[in-house]
C-alpha cells in the first residue's frame, strides 16, 4: 500500500487521514491497481467538474466511498441533479456538505421531493432549502413528520412550522431536547413563552445560536449604551438583531452619527425601531434625499425620523402619497411637527378630512389635531365608524372622478378655444368679403 499511502500525501491528505481513507469499506476491499487507478482518475474528474482541492478533502474524508465510484455514475449524478433544478454551483455546494448525496439513487431524491411537496412545499421551495441544507435529503419523511408534531406541541401551527422551514430548513435536523432547552435558555434571559415563540416565528435562525452566543450579544449590546431591559424590548420587536455582528452595529451608528443624529439621538431611535440596524446606510440616505425632494429641509427630515425612526420602515411612494394630500389641503407642515399623523392609512385620513369638511369644521395647520384623535375617541365624538367612514369617503374613487373630472375641464377648455379659433376664422372670412364688395 505505499504507492497508495505515496498518492493520497501527494494529494494534499495527512497520515491520519490517509489512513482513516485507505481502511474505510468498500476501499480496503478494492485490489490495489483498481483502486490506485480508481483514486488518481475520480480525484482528476472531481477536479475537472470544478470542484476544490479543499472541496475533495471535505467530501471524501468522511464519505471516502466517492473514490470507489465508476466516474460514469459520477457524472450522471451531477446531470440528474442539474434536471432536477441545481446549478452546477448549487451542487458542489451541497455535495461538499453532504458528499451522501453521491450514493443515493435519483429515484429516492424525486421520491423525497414529492414527500416534502405533499407537505405544502412548493418545488420552488424545496430546492431552496435543499441548496440551503442538503441534509434534508437524509432525513426520513416519517422523521419530519414527527418533527412537526413536536413542533405544534410547543406552540407553533401548522402554517408557522412551514414558514419557518422555508427559511430554516435545518430546524427539521434538530434534537428536539435541544430545542426545548434553547427555549428555557431564552426565558432564564427575561423573555416569555409567548415572546420566544413570536420571536422564532419571525427569525428562525435564532435556533441555531448557542446560548452563550446570545448572551454575548446581550453584553455586547449593553455596551453599546442599552440597558438590559433595552435589549430585551428590542429583540422582542427585531429579534434579527441577534444575526448582526458587533462590528456592523457599530459602524451603523457611525454611519447615523455621520448623517447628523447625535448618540443619544441614535440609541433613542433604535430603542424604538432596531429594524435600523438592518437597513443599509445607501437606502437611509436615499430615503433623506426623497423627503428633501418632497420639500423639506435635511434638518426637517432628522426631526422627522429622530419622533418616528419607523418613518425610514415606509416606502417611499406610500409617503409620498400622503405629503401630496397633505400639501393639497394645507397641511405640508404637519408632517414635521407630528410625523407620526403619517402611520394612518391615506384612506383613513382622507375619510377623516373629507367628513369634518362636510360638517363645516376648518382644517388647517394650527387647528388639524381633531383629524388624528384615536379611532374610539373619534366613533364617539361623531357616531360615525371607521368602516362607515372608509365607505362613504372612499379614497381611490374619489381620486379616480377627480382625475376624470379634471380631464373633462381640460377637454372643455380645450373645446372652447376650438370654438373661439372657428368664430375667428368665420370672422376673418366675413371681413376678407366684405372688403371684396366695397371694392367692386
Amino acid at each position: 500500500m505505499d504507492e497508495l499511502k505515496k498518492l493520497f500525501i501527494e494529494l494534499g491528505y495527512t497520515e491520519e487521514e490517509k489512513d482513516q481513507i485507505i481502511n474505510t469499506y468498500p476501499l480496503n476491499n478494492m485490489k490495489k491497481e483498481s483502486l490506485l487507478k480508481r483514486v488518481s482518475e475520480n480525484y482528476k474528474l472531481l477536479i475537472s467538474l470544478g470542484y476544490s482541492k479543499e472541496n475533495i478533502k471535505k467530501m471524501t474524508i468522511p464519505f471516502p466511498a466517492i473514490y470507489s465510484y465508476a466516474k460514469e455514475n459520477i457524472k450522471q449524478k451531477i446531470k440528474d441533479l442539474n434536471k432536477l433544478g441545481y446549478s452546477k454551483k448549487d451542487i458542489i455546494k451541497m455535495t461538499t456538505s453532504l458528499p451522501e448525496l453521491f450514493g443515493y439513487s435519483i429515484e429516492n431524491i424525486k421520491q423525497k421531493i414529492k414527500d416534502l411537496n405533499d407537505l405544502g412545499y412548493s418545488k420552488k421551495d424545496i430546492i431552496k432549502m435543499t441548496k440551503f441544507s442538503p441534509q434534508l435529503y437524509s432525513i426520513s419523511i416519517d422523521s419530519i413528520k414527527q418533527r412537526i408534531e413536536d413542533l405544534k406541541d410547543l406552540g407553533y401551527s401548522e402554517s408557522d412550522i412551514m414558514k419557518m422551514t422555508r427559511k430554516l430548513s435545518t430546524l427539521y435536523s434538530y434534537d428536539l431536547k435541544n430545542i426545548e432547552q434553547k427555549i428555557k435558555d431564552l426565558k432564564d434571559l427575561g423573555y416569555s413563552d409567548e415572546d420566544v415563540i413570536k420571536m422564532t416565528k419571525i427569525f428562525p435562525s435564532l435556533y441555531s445560536y448557542s446560548i452563550d452566543s446570545i448572551k454575548q450579544k446581550i453584553k455586547d449590546l449593553k455596551d453599546q449604551g442599552y440597558s438590559n431591559e433595552d435589549v430585551i424590548k428590542m429583540t422582542k420587536k427585531s429579534p434579527a438583531l441577534y444575526g448582526y455582528s458587533t462590528d456592523s452595529i457599530k459602524q451603523r451608528k457611525k454611519d447615523l452619527k455621520d448623517l447628523g443624529y447625535s448618540e443619544e439621538d441614535v440609541i433613542k431611535m433604535t430603542k424604538s425601531s432596531p429594524a435600523l440596524y438592518g437597513y443599509s446606510i445607501e437606502n437611509i440616505r436615499q430615503k433623506i434625499k426623497d423627503l428633501v425632494n418632497l420639500g423639506y429641509s435635511k434638518e426637517d427630515v432628522l426631526e422627522m425620523t429622530k419622533t418616528l425612526p419607523q418613518l425610514y420602515d415606509l416606502s417611499i411612494e406610500n409617503i409620498k402619497q400622503k405629503i401630496e394630500f397633505y400639501d393639497e389641503i394645507g397641511l405640508h407642515r404637519m408632517p414635521v411637527q407630528q410625523p407620526q399623523n403619517l402611520i394612518p392609512s391615506i384612506a383613513l385620513s382622507y375619510a377623516r378630512y373629507m367628513f369634518l369638511k362636510e360638517k363645516g369644521e376648518d382644517i388647517n395647520e394650527k387647528d388639524y389635531k381633531k383629524m388624528f384623535i384615536g379611532q374610539k375617541i373619534f366613533e364617539r365624538k361623531h357616531g360615525i365608524t371607521k368602516e362607515e367612514l372608509l365607505s362613504r369617503y372612499n379614497y381611490e374613487e374619489d381620486k379616480e372622478r377627480k382625475s376624470v373630472q379634471e380631464l373633462g375641464k381640460e377637454t372643455v377648455g380645450l373645446l372652447g378655444e376650438v370654438e373661439y379659433i372657428d368664430e375667428t376664422q368665420k370672422w376673418m372670412e366675413e371681413s376678407i368679403q366684405e372688403l371684396g364688395e366695397e371694392k367692386e
